[in-house]
This record gives C-alpha cells, sequence and structure tokens, in this order.
C-alpha cells in the first residue's frame, strides 16, 4: 500500500509538472498559430486575386448571370456590321474581341455606332470594355466599363465609367458619376438613364447644371446659370429639363437697363428649364440644334427667388410659382407673391395672389389681392400696374378694383379708396400724387385726437390728391358731387361735426403740408353742423349755396370761416324738442359762419342780402342778420328789418331775437300790425275783434314767453279811428291788460246819445298821465291829470274807471279826485262822478259837489244828479259822506220875463 501510494504522488507531480510547461509555453503557441492564420489569409487574397483576373467587371443583369466561359475565339482588330435586310442596323469594332460559345463577346476599346430605322447614323457609344451579349431580332445588351461615351442622335454627350447599354430600348443606364453636354448645356449627376430613342436624359441623383450662353462661354467658363438638384430629367425634344427636389438655381446676368451684374439665387421644391430651339447660324446646314440657348425657368413650390445688383440692394421674391423669361428677364409669379426691394435702408413690400414682374422694363403688373407698401406708403387693389425706378422702387401705379393708397406719418394717416387710382412718386421716392377714379373716399386720420378732426372726403368721380415732401398734403380736389365730413374730437359738450357736400370741392393745405388752410366747395354746395350730443341749445345746421370759401384754423384741421353765396338757405333743426321752439329756417344772398376753435361747432352767422328768418310761425326779413350762439340772438339790420308771426307783424331800423329767450327787441321806428284783436288775446281796448290793430313807437321789447310786449317813445296804438298814444304801452297778452305811461292820449270806445230824440254814435277822447285796459273785467282805467271828452261834454279828474259794454260802447264811467264835468253854459264839481250811458245821468258827489248854469244859476249839495241831456239836475240833500243835507242854491233871473 504504502509502495502503491508513492507511485501515485510521483504520477501526479509528473502531471502537475508537465501542466506547469505546457502553461509556460502557450504564448509561444499563439505567436505561431497567429502567424499561421495571417499566412492563411495572404494566401486566401492571392489565391482570390488570382482566380478574379478571369472574371468579368460588369455589373450583369440576372439573365446574363450565367454566360458561358467556353471561348471559341479571339481577334484583334475586331470590326462587324449588323444588317437586316440591306438596312444597317449597328457597327461594331474593338481592338480586341473573344467570343463564347453562346457568342457573347467580350472587347477591348470598343466602339459602337447605332442606325436608325433608315439606316443611317444615329447614336455613338465607346468604352475601354464592354461585355457584348447578342440577343434576338438584331438587339443586343453591352455592359462597357471603362471611359465609357455616348454621343447621341441629338447631339447629347455622356461621359460615365460604367453603363449598360439595350439596343431593344435604346437605353444607357449608368449609376456612377455622370457628365453630359448638349449645346450650350452641360452638367453631371450620380446615376443617369440616357433614352437615346427617346431623345431623353434621366439624371438620378445629386444633379448639377451648367447653362451658357454661347458655345465660345462654354471655353471661357462664363456660365448664365448653374442648378443643383436632386433629380432630373432632360427631354431633348421638348428642349425641356425638368428638375425634382430641392431645386437651387444660381444666376449670373446683366440688367437690361443699367448693364449692371446681376447674381440671382433660385430655389424651389421643383422647376422646369426650357430651352430655345434656334440654330446658330453656323448650325443652320446640319441637323443638330447646336445654338440652344437656357429659355425660361419654370418653378413650382415654395419658390425663393434673391436677386442683386450690383452697388443696390438685394431684392427677394417668394411665391408658388414662378415662370422666368430670360430673353425679356420677366418673371411670372403665381401663388401668394411676395416681393421685396430695399434702397436706402428703405424697404418696398409687394404682396398678389399673381404678378408679371418685368425686370428689364421695370415694370410690374399685379392682380388678386395686390398690396404694395413703400416706406410709409401703401397701396391695394385687385390689381395693379406698376413702374419702377431703376433702384426697385414704386415710381408709378395704377391700381384697379377696390383701390387704397394710404400714407401713414407720426401724425396722420391719409388715404384714398376707389375703383381705379393712379399714384405718382417723385425722385426722392416720396409720395407726389393720388387720384382715383370713380366712386372715391379720402380719409385723413389724425393719430392722436387732439385737436384735429378726422377728414372723410367722398366724390363720385375723381379725388386728385397733390403732395410736396414726405407726408404732407399740398392740395385737394375733386370731381362731382363731394361731401367733405370733419367729425371732431367728443371732448366739449358743444361739440359738432361738420360736412360740406358741392359738385366739387378744391382743399389747399399751409405750408407744412399738414393741415388744410382752406377749401372751395362749388356747385350746390351744402354745409352741415351736427352737434355730438344732443341739448336744447344745440341745433343740427344745413347751409345750402351755390358754392362755400372756408378758411381753416392754423391747425387741426377745423374750419374757422365759410362763406356762402350767393342765395344761401340755412336750416337749424333742435336736436331737443321744446315747446315753441322748431326748425329755424335763414334765407340770404351771403352767408358768412364762424366756427369755435373750441368746440367746432358754429359760433356766429352773418347774413347779407335779402335775409329772411323762419322759426315755426314766426318770420323775419332784414338786409343783414347776424347769429350768435353764445346768446342765441338773431340781430337783423338794414333794409327795413321786419318781423311777424300769424299774429302780428314788426318792423324797426334794428331788430334784436333772443330766440333762447324767446324775447324779441326794436329799435328806431317801430312798427307793428297785429292781424286782429282777437289775435292779440283781445287785450287791446280797442273795438273789433277781427280787425287789425297798429302799435309804432321809437323801441320795442316782446316777451313771446309771457306774451308782453312794452313800446316806449312815443308809442301809438290804433284800430279804424279808434287809438292810444303814450309815452310807453304795454300789452300783457295773456293777462289781458293793455298799459299806456306818460302822456297818455286815447280814443277808443264810443257812447251812445239822444239829441232832439235822435241817437247818435259820439267818440270819446281821454287823456291821462295813465291808462290800463283789462279785458276780463272790461275796465279802462286813466290815473292823473284825466281828461275825457264826448262831443262837447267834458270830465276831467285825478282817476278814472271806464266800463265798456260787449260792443266796446261805453257803459258807465266813475271817476274821482277834483272830478269836473264841463258842458256848454254848464259846470259840474265833485270828488266822485259816476256816469251811466244808459240813461246819460251823472251822478256827481262832492263836499260839497256843485253845479253852475250860466242860465239858472249855481247850486251846492252833497249830491247832484245831473240830466246831461237835459236842463235840469237833482239835489240829494243827505248822503252817506255828508250828513247835514244842507243845499245851497242861486239863481238867475231874467229881467225880460
Amino acid at each position: 500500500m504504502v509502495g502503491g501510494k508513492k507511485k501515485r504522488a510521483l504520477t501526479e507531480t509528473i502531471i502537475k509538472q508537465r501542466e506547469y510547461n505546457l502553461r509556460a509555453k502557450l504564448p509561444q503557441i499563439f505567436r505561431y498559430a497567429a502567424l499561421g492564420l495571417l499566412g492563411v489569409t495572404i494566401l486566401a487574397v492571392i489565391v482570390g486575386f488570382y482566380r478574379s483576373r478571369n472574371t468579368t467587371p460588369f455589373k450583369l443583369k440576372s439573365e446574363h448571370t450565367q454566360l458561358s466561359t467556353d471561348v471559341v475565339a479571339e481577334v484583334t482588330g475586331y470590326e462587324r456590321l449588323e444588317t437586316d435586310n440591306g438596312l444597317s442596323k449597328y457597327y461594331v469594332k474593338a481592338d480586341y474581341a473573344k467570343t463564347f460559345s453562346d457568342n457573347h463577346q467580350e472587347l477591348e476599346n470598343a466602339y459602337f455606332e447605332i442606325f436608325d430605322d433608315a439606316g443611317n447614323p444615329a447614336d455613338k457609344l465607346s468604352a475601354q470594355k464592354v461585355l457584348y451579349v447578342p440577343e434576338e431580332n438584331k438587339n443586343f445588351t453591352a455592359y462597357m466599363n471603362g471611359n465609357v461615351n455616348i454621343e447621341s442622335r441629338d447631339g447629347l454627350k455622356v461621359k460615365t465609367n460604367n453603363i449598360t447599354y439595350s439596343k431593344s430600348t435604346e437605353t444607357a443606364d449608368a449609376d456612377e458619376l455622370v457628365e453630359f453636354e448638349r449645346e450650350n448645356i452641360r452638367g453631371k449627376s450620380v446615376g443617369a438613364t440616357v433614352k437615346m430613342g427617346e431623345k431623353r436624359l434621366d439624371l438620378l441623383k445629386d444633379v448639377e447644371i451648367e447653362a451658357f450662353d454661347s458655345p465660345e462661354l462654354i471655353k471661357s467658363g462664363i456660365r448664365y446659370a448653374k442648378i443643383k438638384v436632386a433629380s432630373a430629367t432632360y427631354d431633348q425634344i421638348a428642349n425641356k429639363i425638368d428638375l425634382s427636389n430641392n431645386v437651387a438655381i444660381a444666376i449670373d446676368s446683366k440688367s437690361k437697363s443699367t448693364g449692371n451684374a446681376i447674381k440671382t439665387d433660385v430655389t424651389a421644391g421643383r422647376a422646369s428649364l426650357f430651352l430655345s430651339s434656334e440654330k446658330t447660324e453656323q448650325a443652320k446646314t446640319s441637323d443638330v440644334m447646336s445654338g440652344a440657348q437656357l429659355k425660361q425657368f419654370e418653378m413650382f413650390d415654395n419658390v425663393h427667388i434673391n436677386s442683386v445688383e450690383a452697388g443696390l440692394s438685394p431684392t427677394t421674391i417668394d411665391a408658388g410659382y414662378a415662370l422666368f423669361d430670360k430673353a425679356s428677364d420677366r418673371y411670372e409669379l403665381k401663388e401668394n407673391v411676395h416681393i421685396v426691394t430695399t434702397s436706402g435702408g428703405k424697404a418696398t413690400d409687394i404682396r398678389s395672389a399673381n404678378a408679371i414682374y418685368d425686370q428689364a422694363a421695370l415694370k410690374i403688373a399685379l392682380t388678386g389681392g395686390a398690396e404694395i407698401t413703400q416706406d410709409t406708403n401703401y397701396l391695394k387693389g385687385d390689381a395693379v400696374n406698376a413702374d419702377l425706378f431703376a433702384d426697385k422702387k414704386l415710381r408709378y401705379a395704377v391700381v384697379n378694383g377696390n383701390g387704397l393708397v394710404r400714407q401713414t406719418t407720426t401724425a396722420r394717416t391719409t388715404f384714398v379708396t376707389a375703383p381705379e387710382l393712379n399714384v405718382t412718386f417723385n425722385e426722392q421716392r416720396q409720395l407726389a400724387a393720388a387720384n382715383s377714379i370713380g366712386q372715391s373716399t379720402a380719409q385723413i386720420i389724425p393719430t392722436e385726437a387732439g385737436e384735429y378732426s378726422l377728414v372723410t372726403i367722398n366724390a363720385p368721380r375723381a379725388i386728385h390728391l397733390l403732395f410736396k415732401g414726405e407726408g404732407l398734403l399740398e392740395k385737394m380736389q375733386t370731381a362731382g358731387r363731394t361731401t367733405i365730413q370733419l367729425d371732431v374730437p367728443n371732448r366739449d359738450a358743444d361739440a359738432a361735426n361738420k360736412r360740406v357736400t358741392a359738385d366739387t370741392v378744391k382743399t389747399i393745405f399751409n405750408a407744412s403740408g399738414k393741415d388744410i388752410q382752406r377749401a372751395e366747395a362749388v356747385g350746390n354746395a351744402e354745409l352741415f353742423v351736427d352737434p355730438l350730443r344732443a341739448a336744447p341749445e344745440n341745433y343740427k345746421t344745413t347751409i345750402n349755396a351755390p358754392r362755400f370759401d372756408c378758411e381753416f384754423f392754423p391747425t387741426g384741421n377745423n374750419a374757422k370761416t365759410c362763406v356762402g353765396g350767393k342765395k344761401t338757405k340755412t336750416v337749424r333743426v333742435p336736436t331737443v324738442a321744446k315747446a315753441d321752439r322748431g326748425t329755424q329756417t335763414l334765407l340770404a344772398d351771403q352767408l358768412t359762419a364762424n366756427f369755435s376753435a373750441q368746440s367746432k361747432d358754429v359760433e356766429q352767422f352773418e347774413a347779407s342780402g335779402n335775409t329772411k328768418f323762419t322759426e315755426l310761425d314766426r318770420n323775419a326779413i332784414a338786409g343783414q342778420m347776424s347769429f350768435s350762439k353764445s346768446d342765441e340772438t338773431l340781430r337783423m339790420r338794414g333794409g327795413e328789418p321786419t318781423a311777424w308771426d300769424s299774429r302780428a307783424r314788426a318792423k324797426a331800423r334794428e331788430i334784436d331775437w333772443d330766440t333762447k329767450n324767446r324775447k324779441t327787441y326794436l329799435r328806431g321806428g317801430v312798427s307793428t300790425t297785429y292781424y286782429s284783436r282777437k289775435a292779440m288775446g283781445d287785450s287791446t281796448p280797442f273795438a273789433a275783434s277781427d280787425k287789425p290793430v297798429f302799435m309804432t313807437s321809437d323801441n320795442a321789447e316782446f316777451d313771446h314767453g309771457s306774451e308782453v310786449a312794452v313800446y316806449t317813445g312815443n308809442a301809438r296804438g290804433w284800430q279804424e279811428n279808434n287809438y292810444v298814444r303814450g309815452d310807453r304801452v304795454t300789452i300783457q297778452q295773456s293777462e289781458g291788460k293793455f298799459t299806456a305811461e306818460g302822456n297818455v292820449q286815447s280814443a277808443v270806445y264810443n257812447v251812445k246819445q239822444k239829441l232832439k230824440g235822435k241817437e247818435s254814435t259820439v267818440p270819446v277822447f281821454a287823456t291821462s298821465n295813465t291808462m290800463t285796459y283789462e279785458r276780463d273785467k272790461r275796465i279802462i282805467q286813466y290815473r292823473d291829470n284825466v281828461d275825457i271828452r264826448q262831443g262837447t261834454d267834458r270830465l276831467t279828474s285825478g282817476f278814472a274807471e271806464v266800463y265798456l259794454n260787449e260792443n266796446n260802447e261805453l257803459s258807465k264811467t266813475i271817476a274821482e279826485n277834483s272830478v269836473v264835468i264841463t258842458q256848454p253854459g254848464r259846470r259840474a264839481t265833485g270828488n266822485w262822478v259816476q256816469y251811466t250811458a244808459a240813461d246819460e245821468k251823472a251822478i256827481i258827489r262832492g263836499n260839497p259837489a256843485s253845479i253852475t248854469d250860466s242860465v239858472n244859476g249855481s247850486s251846492q249839495a252833497a249830491e247832484f244828479s245831473m240830466m246831461m241831456r237835459e236842463n235840469r239836475f237833482v239835489t240829494e240833500g243827505k248822503t252817506k259822506q255828508n250828513g247835514s243835507g244842507r243845499v245851497r242854491s242861486t239863481y238867475k233871473v231874467n229881467p225880460d220875463k
């Protein structure tokens, strides 16, 4: 057992020693293995290279991957012409040709010439190596590699490194870098399909195209345009190149108007290039189009054009569609056109649905929502046709359909709208004139309300505006029935807007060009003043005249004075209805309206020549009239001023009619006619109620509200033969009172008398210091120094009351204070007397009363009853005033009896 254990231990030790030795040698083993693997790899590469020297370098179609490897012939200097029924089909030439058992060939430095159906030479192809695979009907496929050149029947030249050509389809396919050239066009792409039968070139990827104006410029490298695009198709029959996806075009040209160099960059989603089909003089005898030039660009989808003329700022164009004609240097633009030009740091912004931009002629035509913004000026319309300055700034424009021209400054905005507008800019690129045609509207809008009015002008035929400098107006003239509206700031209680209407209106601006200086409205002119707030003192005023000449305040575009003539009519309508107030009408040969600087409302009217004023039934005429809003008084002067209504007429040298307080003041030679006593409310003591009453005086004052008339200075009133005179006469119509004061004289009633059995009517004359008539009581009161006469009878007293009947005839008279009655041959005195017309008896009382008769003597008593038509009287011994009852009489005796 012990020996066995030692043996096993020894064995284990030997095994471990071997493992240690093996581990030590592992790095060396790995190095040897790596060197062996590298040797195998190198050998595999060498073998692979050796084997590949006999394989094809061509990219074969699937049907050609199993070609024969059995060589049946090898020829140096190979040539072959393939014909069909005597017509040449194609010609092959090669430095070396190897033919295989399936008749396909490998050619070196090969040349192919293809003939058309008539047997004429058409297309040419060449390459360093060619794999030729014959097909039915004299067709073949050629795999061409190395310095491949194609020259098509229409002059297209193609260079590449590898193509596949099919005779049956007359198509060559390339998937590497391709360079092409035709006439004045050359370019390159990655991959292409040359469809020689269809005369079409499809450029597949990373396309670059250069366009030149002539073959000579190609040699010098001076190109007109360079195009970059994802893919393109060149249709030689249509002379058209279609560009697809991310088109970028760089154009170098010269301005036809200035000769300056222009650099233009264009981007679009897709585009088409159109080439001219004209030949050069040298090529007109050949069949190949050699002088074709780039004719047009047609661009689609997000078109952006940036054009910079030497020495000028750029012009940018954005549109959904653009067609550029090279010969005319003109763009036809569609779909949200946006053009921006900049000069002097100021932009001109043009927008429309469609546009034709003629760069050479410096013209632009816009249609569909056309808009042009140039600095602070703005044009808009359905269509705009414009001429441009050389720097592409707006020079002249005609706007058609819903036209608008607007100019904006820091102080105001001016705009004109019309069916048609033409606008001119001066050499400083500032708005010089704007003319509208058709129904037109112009507005001058203040930026801040302040003192400035909003000016609005409407005309049916035309408005002509002239400017003088940036934002400065010189004058404005209209054609056709025109309206100018002046809307004032709404800040004052009596603020009022104004409107002038006339057949034509001419507006002149002051030297600053910011404010209207004067306006001329000619032909059936109308001035309308419209208060902003309704109030009893505010009236809507309309003035009509053949013309108006208006002067304006220095600032604010607010009328200061308007002169209308000749034959004017003014109508004032209350803004608030009020009793006894109505529409006022003023007629005159000439009218001057003066306006308030604060409220802009009419402050004063001055009318001259055959003036006439009317309100309700009240009327007035004069040589001149003036009306002041401050006191609302109509002042009439010259030409015998006259005022009248349905009840009376008044004349004077001067008349002031206070329309606010409803009072009238007359001065100098006042003459009034009341159409009837009834029209005066029967407030006069005259007899006839249906006959006119006349009043005269030096001056007069009428209070229409209280219906009181006061005549002063030699006042006189009469009706037929009845009259009243006095220094002052007051008529209180509503109260039915008539008062005369100072040196009163009157003959206002009659008395009936019987003489010798006959009844007669005798007028009664009276004088006094004052006289008062009371309609309701039918009483006339005379006071102070009363002297009443009827026929030969006379009564004097300090006071007298006369009672009248319904016929304005004397009913009775009561007199007091120092009463004296005299008749021929008879005289009675007393303190009180009552005379009754019915019995013609006078009762005289006194302390004592006395009577003296030249025939019968005299008598005294407390009371007498005096029979005025009989030669007798009756004494009354006892009265309430005289209780003693004593009577004293003295009789005269006639000695002849």
